[in-house]
Protein backbone atom coordinates (compact mmCIF):
# COMPACT_ATOMS: atom_id res chain seq x y z
CA UNK A 1 0.00 0.00 0.00
CA UNK A 2 1.11 3.81 -1.21
CA UNK A 3 2.32 6.01 1.29
CA UNK A 4 0.01 8.11 0.43
CA UNK A 5 -3.31 5.60 0.29
CA UNK A 6 -2.22 5.05 4.18
CA UNK A 7 -2.02 8.51 5.08
CA UNK A 8 -5.99 9.07 3.61
CA UNK A 9 -6.62 6.02 5.63
CA UNK A 10 -5.50 7.42 8.59
CA UNK A 11 -6.92 11.03 8.42
CA UNK A 12 -10.13 9.41 7.39
CA UNK A 13 -10.26 6.88 10.55
CA UNK A 14 -9.51 10.12 12.57
CA UNK A 15 -12.14 12.25 11.03
CA UNK A 16 -14.47 9.21 11.49
CA UNK A 17 -13.22 9.24 14.93
CA UNK A 18 -14.20 12.62 15.66
CA UNK A 19 -17.18 12.54 14.31
CA UNK A 20 -18.28 10.03 16.99
CA UNK A 21 -16.51 11.86 19.43
CA UNK A 22 -18.78 14.91 18.66
CA UNK A 23 -22.28 14.10 20.45
CA UNK A 24 -20.13 13.36 23.95
CA UNK A 25 -18.65 16.81 23.57
CA UNK A 26 -21.95 18.16 23.02
CA UNK A 27 -23.69 16.57 25.64
CA UNK A 28 -20.40 17.91 27.79
CA UNK A 29 -21.59 21.45 26.88
CA UNK A 30 -25.10 21.13 27.57
CA UNK A 31 -24.13 19.86 30.64
CA UNK A 32 -21.67 22.47 31.78
CA UNK A 33 -24.75 25.25 30.27
CA UNK A 34 -26.91 24.03 33.05
CA UNK A 35 -24.26 24.72 35.57
CA UNK A 36 -24.50 28.05 34.41
CA UNK A 37 -21.04 27.65 32.69
CA UNK A 38 -20.84 30.44 29.67
CA UNK A 39 -19.09 29.03 26.69
CA UNK A 40 -15.47 30.51 27.08
CA UNK A 41 -15.46 29.27 30.26
CA UNK A 42 -16.06 25.85 28.61
CA UNK A 43 -13.49 26.53 25.01
CA UNK A 44 -11.15 27.20 27.93
CA UNK A 45 -11.64 24.21 29.76
CA UNK A 46 -11.28 21.84 26.64
CA UNK A 47 -8.64 23.44 25.49
CA UNK A 48 -6.33 23.35 27.98
CA UNK A 49 -8.16 20.34 29.97
CA UNK A 50 -8.23 18.41 26.75
CA UNK A 51 -9.79 15.11 28.55
CA UNK A 52 -13.50 13.80 28.02
CA UNK A 53 -13.66 12.42 31.50
CA UNK A 54 -11.52 14.51 33.12
CA UNK A 55 -13.89 17.16 32.21
CA UNK A 56 -16.78 15.43 33.13
CA UNK A 57 -15.68 14.81 36.56
CA UNK A 58 -13.96 18.38 37.53
CA UNK A 59 -17.70 19.17 36.40
CA UNK A 60 -19.13 17.02 38.87
CA UNK A 61 -16.44 18.11 42.00
CA UNK A 62 -16.72 21.65 41.23
CA UNK A 63 -20.86 21.29 41.91
CA UNK A 64 -19.74 19.22 45.31
CA UNK A 65 -17.24 22.25 46.05
CA UNK A 66 -14.75 19.83 46.14
CA UNK A 67 -11.25 21.28 47.06
CA UNK A 68 -8.75 22.64 44.12
CA UNK A 69 -6.21 19.88 45.82
CA UNK A 70 -9.01 17.16 45.83
CA UNK A 71 -9.98 18.04 41.81
CA UNK A 72 -6.39 17.96 41.22
CA UNK A 73 -5.49 14.76 42.44
CA UNK A 74 -8.62 12.91 41.05
CA UNK A 75 -8.28 13.98 37.87
CA UNK A 76 -4.89 13.44 37.86
CA UNK A 77 -5.24 9.76 38.58
CA UNK A 78 -7.91 9.56 36.10
CA UNK A 79 -5.21 10.52 33.35
CA UNK A 80 -2.60 9.23 34.56
CA UNK A 81 -2.21 7.03 31.95
CA UNK A 82 -1.55 9.38 29.61
CA UNK A 83 1.93 10.01 30.78
CA UNK A 84 3.07 6.58 29.59
CA UNK A 85 1.13 6.87 26.50
CA UNK A 86 2.84 10.18 25.17
CA UNK A 87 6.50 8.25 26.02
CA UNK A 88 5.15 5.08 23.94
CA UNK A 89 4.18 7.00 21.19
CA UNK A 90 7.45 8.60 21.02
CA UNK A 91 9.79 7.99 18.06
CA UNK A 92 13.37 7.56 18.19
CA UNK A 93 13.37 9.60 14.50
CA UNK A 94 11.83 13.02 16.28
CA UNK A 95 15.11 13.04 17.82
CA UNK A 96 15.95 16.74 17.87
CA UNK A 97 12.05 17.68 18.31
CA UNK A 98 11.81 17.00 22.16
CA UNK A 99 9.74 20.36 22.73
CA UNK A 100 7.78 19.99 20.15
CA UNK A 101 7.20 16.17 21.23
CA UNK A 102 6.70 17.77 24.58
CA UNK A 103 3.60 19.70 23.34
CA UNK A 104 1.97 17.25 21.25
CA UNK A 105 1.78 15.29 24.44
CA UNK A 106 -0.95 17.69 25.35
CA UNK A 107 -3.42 16.87 22.34
CA UNK A 108 -2.95 12.49 22.90
CA UNK A 109 -5.85 11.12 23.60
CA UNK A 110 -7.09 7.08 23.88
CA UNK A 111 -8.70 7.55 20.29
CA UNK A 112 -5.51 8.76 18.81
CA UNK A 113 -3.35 6.73 20.50
CA UNK A 114 -4.90 4.07 18.80
CA UNK A 115 -5.27 5.09 15.45
CA UNK A 116 -1.85 7.06 14.59
CA UNK A 117 1.15 4.84 13.33
CA UNK A 118 3.60 4.13 15.83
CA UNK A 119 6.79 5.07 13.87
CA UNK A 120 5.35 7.28 11.74
CA UNK A 121 6.06 11.11 10.46
CA UNK A 122 5.54 13.08 13.34
CA UNK A 123 3.78 15.29 11.07
CA UNK A 124 1.01 12.92 10.22
CA UNK A 125 0.50 11.82 14.29
CA UNK A 126 0.49 15.27 14.83
CA UNK A 127 -2.43 15.99 12.41
CA UNK A 128 -4.59 13.29 13.60
CA UNK A 129 -4.28 13.87 17.50
CA UNK A 130 -5.16 17.86 15.90
CA UNK A 131 -8.13 16.37 14.50
CA UNK A 132 -9.65 14.65 17.41
CA UNK A 133 -8.40 17.70 19.51
CA UNK A 134 -10.57 20.39 17.17
CA UNK A 135 -13.59 18.31 17.00
CA UNK A 136 -13.47 17.95 20.73
CA UNK A 137 -12.84 21.45 21.16
CA UNK A 138 -15.35 22.76 18.55
CA UNK A 139 -18.36 20.25 20.18
CA UNK A 140 -18.06 21.44 23.82
CA UNK A 141 -18.63 25.03 22.41
CA UNK A 142 -21.45 23.55 20.45
CA UNK A 143 -23.03 22.18 23.45
CA UNK A 144 -23.17 25.46 25.23
CA UNK A 145 -24.93 26.64 22.18
CA UNK A 146 -27.54 24.06 22.23
CA UNK A 147 -27.98 23.79 26.00
CA UNK A 148 -29.47 27.46 25.33
CA UNK A 149 -31.15 27.14 22.71
CA UNK A 150 -33.24 24.01 23.17
CA UNK A 151 -35.70 23.02 25.87
CA UNK A 152 -34.72 21.02 28.60
CA UNK A 153 -37.60 18.08 28.19
CA UNK A 154 -35.67 17.27 25.16
CA UNK A 155 -32.31 17.75 26.45
CA UNK A 156 -33.38 14.93 29.16
CA UNK A 157 -35.52 12.93 26.38
CA UNK A 158 -31.99 12.65 24.01
CA UNK A 159 -28.92 13.11 26.37
CA UNK A 160 -28.92 9.20 26.68
CA UNK A 161 -28.51 8.32 22.88
CA UNK A 162 -25.37 11.11 22.34
CA UNK A 163 -23.37 8.33 24.37
CA UNK A 164 -23.54 5.96 21.83
CA UNK A 165 -21.47 7.13 19.06
CA UNK A 166 -18.24 7.37 21.37
CA UNK A 167 -19.09 3.91 22.82
CA UNK A 168 -19.28 2.44 19.23
CA UNK A 169 -16.43 3.81 18.01
CA UNK A 170 -14.54 2.75 21.27
CA UNK A 171 -15.17 -0.43 20.68
CA UNK A 172 -14.11 -0.54 17.60
CA UNK A 173 -10.74 1.02 18.29
CA UNK A 174 -10.09 -1.54 21.04
CA UNK A 175 -10.76 -4.47 18.35
CA UNK A 176 -8.36 -2.69 16.05
CA UNK A 177 -5.62 -2.74 18.60
CA UNK A 178 -6.26 -5.95 19.57
CA UNK A 179 -5.74 -6.87 16.24
CA UNK A 180 -2.52 -4.51 15.87
CA UNK A 181 -1.26 -6.63 19.20
CA UNK A 182 -1.36 -9.83 17.19
CA UNK A 183 -1.15 -9.67 13.71
CA UNK A 184 2.83 -10.45 13.50
CA UNK A 185 1.97 -13.86 14.80
CA UNK A 186 1.70 -15.62 12.00
CA UNK A 187 0.66 -18.68 13.58
CA UNK A 188 -3.21 -17.40 14.41
CA UNK A 189 -5.07 -17.60 11.41
CA UNK A 190 -8.40 -16.32 11.35
CA UNK A 191 -10.53 -18.07 13.29
CA UNK A 192 -7.87 -17.80 16.22
CA UNK A 193 -7.66 -14.21 16.60
CA UNK A 194 -11.47 -13.97 16.63
CA UNK A 195 -11.89 -16.44 19.26
CA UNK A 196 -8.89 -14.51 20.89
CA UNK A 197 -10.45 -11.60 20.73
CA UNK A 198 -13.72 -12.78 22.43
CA UNK A 199 -11.77 -13.93 25.11
CA UNK A 200 -10.57 -10.37 25.80
CA UNK A 201 -14.09 -9.45 25.28
CA UNK A 202 -15.59 -12.04 27.66
CA UNK A 203 -12.90 -11.35 30.41
CA UNK A 204 -13.73 -7.60 30.37
CA UNK A 205 -17.50 -8.55 30.56
CA UNK A 206 -16.60 -11.00 33.28
CA UNK A 207 -14.64 -8.55 35.43
CA UNK A 208 -17.44 -5.58 34.83
CA UNK A 209 -20.05 -8.57 36.24
CA UNK A 210 -18.15 -9.35 39.22
CA UNK A 211 -16.02 -6.36 40.31
CA UNK A 212 -18.70 -3.56 39.03
CA UNK A 213 -18.15 -0.86 36.50
CA UNK A 214 -16.54 1.07 38.77
CA UNK A 215 -13.73 -1.38 39.87
CA UNK A 216 -12.91 -3.27 36.32
CA UNK A 217 -10.43 -1.38 35.29
CA UNK A 218 -7.46 -2.31 36.14
CA UNK A 219 -8.17 -5.92 36.49
CA UNK A 220 -9.53 -6.21 33.42
CA UNK A 221 -6.61 -4.26 31.41
CA UNK A 222 -4.24 -5.99 33.14
CA UNK A 223 -5.97 -9.47 32.22
CA UNK A 224 -6.57 -8.71 28.46
CA UNK A 225 -3.06 -7.22 28.32
CA UNK A 226 -1.57 -11.10 29.63
CA UNK A 227 -3.92 -12.87 27.22
CA UNK A 228 -2.24 -10.98 24.39
CA UNK A 229 1.26 -10.85 26.36
CA UNK A 230 0.82 -15.05 26.18
CA UNK A 231 -0.20 -15.36 22.74
CA UNK A 232 2.65 -13.19 20.97
CA UNK A 233 5.35 -14.44 23.62
CA UNK A 234 4.52 -17.96 22.36
CA UNK A 235 5.24 -16.64 18.82
CA UNK A 236 8.70 -15.46 20.18
CA UNK A 237 9.58 -18.16 22.06
CA UNK A 238 8.44 -20.34 18.88
CA UNK A 239 10.63 -18.27 16.53
CA UNK A 240 13.41 -18.57 19.18
CA UNK A 241 13.39 -22.51 19.14
CA UNK A 242 13.47 -21.99 15.21
CA UNK A 243 16.63 -20.00 15.71
CA UNK A 244 15.14 -16.84 13.94
CA UNK A 245 16.13 -15.28 17.19
CA UNK A 246 19.09 -15.15 18.38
Amino acid sequence: MQPETINRKLLTQAAAVALGLFPIGVLFGVVAQQNHWSWSDVLLLSMFGFSASGQFFYLKLANEQASLLSMFFVILMLNIRYVPMSLAAWNAADNGRRLLRLVLSHFISDESFAIEPRYGRLQLRATVRAIIYASWVLSTVCGVVAGRLLPAAWIGSFSQYLLFPATAILAILAVKRIDGAIAGNLQLGLAAKLVLMSACVAFSAATIHFLGKDAFWIPGIVGVCLILYLCHWGEERSNENHGVIQ
